[in-house]
């Protein structure tokens, strides 16, 4: 029987494969992507609630409805355009002429009286008659044609809606919504980026040093 001498290993205390500087390169390429995402993040929610506090300001100034790069804001409060989008969602009006509206639009009108809420509903009709256009509309929901409406009743037409940020815009416009929706994740948002800079600040001391010792290597070595 033949016994093979086991291959001596010698320990230099380092393990195969390791590599110090790459896992240092590679935690500082992380730190990078990091703090780019954090970046990034942290412009868009700025961005979110800047837009949100400007609509909600202008919409109190004016007493109407808040405007956003020329279309208004409307929350949707009932469920008879279900399900093409629900209460709670937010339509985004383009203020157009009632020239413009074509059958199947969806349009939001204000009612006969001025005590009646504006209605968002799908056009099912175009009439003319003396000069004069009308509507007929229909929620999506329902089985039963609105009263005609006519051009003046018009407010604007749905190009967009978002669901759920209806309810958030509400909550957003009483004092409570503004603390929980803007001033604390304001706060929370300006601590971590104080955080980043510090470890890119710890990480750049970190790095001076080393680049100090390597220096003094050097010059002891020569």
């Amino acid at each position: 029987m033949m016994v093979h001498e086991p291959e001596r290993q010698v320990d230099d205390g380092t393990m195969q494969g390791s590599d110090p500087g790459g896992d240092g390169l590679l935690r500082r390429r992380l730190a990078r992507v990091g703090n780019v995402l954090g970046t990034g993040a942290f412009v868009i929610l700025m961005l979110m609630m800047a837009i949100l506090v400007i609509t909600m300001i202008q919409s109190q100034r004016t007493g109407g409805p808040p405007d956003l790069f020329g279309h208004q804001l409307y929350i949707i409060t009932g469920g008879s355009m279900n399900p093409t989008f629900e209460a709670g969602s937010l339509a985004i009006l383009d203020p157009v002429s009632a020239d413009e509206i074509d059958v199947g639009d969806v349009i939001t009108y204000r009612g006969a009286s001025a005590e009646t809420p504006l209605t968002t509903h799908r056009v099912r009709e175009v009439n003319e008659s003396g000069g004069e256009r009308s509507f007929v509309t229909r929620g999506d929901a329902n089985r039963v044609d609105d009263p005609p409406v006519m051009a003046e009743q018009l407010v604007g037409r749905v190009v967009y809606t978002v669901p759920y940020a209806g309810r958030l815009m509400e909550f957003g416009q009483t004092r409570r919504g503004l603390l929980t929706l803007v001033i604390i994740p304001g706060l929370v948002i300006i601590g971590f980026e104080v955080r980043n800079l510090l470890y890119l600040a710890g990480e750049m001391e970190k790095q001076k040093r080393q680049d100090q010792r390597e220096d003094e290597s050097d010059r002891v070595s020569v």
